[in-house]
C-alpha cells in the first residue's frame, strides 16, 4: 500500500491527495503532527527532511511535484503527447514562487506582525499580487481552459487549484477570500475545475465549515 504522508492540511500535499484518489490505487493518508514530523526527520526517513513524502513498496518518494508526477501517472492527469507533459510540467515549476510564497512568515512568531508582512504579500507591488496577475494571465491564455492548455484536466490544474485557492481558506492568518475577488480569470477556472466530476465527488463530503471550502463550487461567490 502507498503511504502519503504530511501534515492534517491541504498544503503541498493535495494535489497528490487528489491525483491518488482518482487514480484507484490503494493508499492510505497519513496526517502527522509537528511531533511526528521532527521525530521522522531526526530519524532519517525524509530524504529531505520535509514533507510530504509517499512511501511505496519499493521505497520513499520526497518532494511534493516528484509525489504528484507519480500519482498523476497513475490517475491518468499526465499527457502522453510530449509537448503537452512538457507544458505541463512547465507550469509545475513556474508555480514555485507561489508555492513559497509563505514560506519565510512562518518562522514569525508574533501573530500581528506574521499578518501584517502576509498582507503586504498582497498590496498593489507586493509578491503575491504578481503572482495573481500572472496566473490571471496564464489561464486567460488557456486556448482550453486548463492550466497548461492541455486537452482535459492535468496535474498542473490539481497544483494550481489547490494551492491557489487553499491560501484563502482561513487557514493562513492574515489571509482573507477577498483578496482574489478582482481577478475574474481565476475565478471562472475555480468553476471550472470544482465543477470537474472527479473533484466535485472528491470532495462531495465537504463542508462550507471545514478547511477545504475552497475547493467547493461557488466558494467564492
Amino acid at each position: 500500500m502507498l503511504k502519503l504522508v504530511y501534515f492534517g492540511i491541504p498544503g503541498r500535499a493535495e494535489a497528490s491527495r487528489v491525483a491518488l484518489a482518482i487514480s484507484g490505487l490503494e493508499w492510505e493518508d497519513v496526517q502527522v503532527n509537528g511531533v511526528r514530523f521532527e521525530i521522522m526527520k531526526n530519524s532519517g526517513e525524509l530524504p529531505w527532511d520535509m514533507l510530504p513524502v509517499l512511501q511505496t513498496p519499493e521505497g520513499t518518494i520526497a518532494e511534493s511535484s516528484a509525489i504528484l508526477r507519480f500519482a498523476g501517472k497513475a490517475a491518468g492527469l499526465v499527457p502522453d503527447d510530449p509537448y503537452e507533459a512538457a507544458k505541463v510540467d512547465e507550469f509545475i515549476d513556474g508555480m514555485q514562487s507561489l508555492s513559497g510564497l509563505l514560506d519565510d512568515t512562518f518562522r514569525i512568531s508574533d501573530v500581528e506582525e506574521r499578518i501584517l508582512i502576509r498582507k503586504r504579500l498582497f498590496f498593489p507591488d507586493g509578491r503575491g499580487t504578481r503572482n495573481l496577475a500572472m496566473l490571471e494571465r496564464k489561464v486567460s491564455e488557456s486556448a482550453t481552459g486548463w492550466a497548461a492548455g492541455t486537452k482535459g484536466m492535468s496535474i498542473a490544474d490539481l497544483k494550481l487549484f489547490s494551492e491557489l485557492f487553499g491560501l484563502f481558506s482561513g487557514n493562513y492568518d492574515g489571509l482573507e477570500a477577498s483578496m482574489i475577488e478582482d481577478y475574474p480569470n481565476l475565478l471562472n477556472y475555480h468553476q471550472k475545475v470544482a465543477n470537474e466530476p472527479r473533484i466535485m465527488a472528491h470532495y462531495a463530503d465537504v463542508s462550507s465549515d471545514d478547511i477545504r471550502w475552497t475547493y467547493l463550487p461557488n466558494a467564492f461567490n
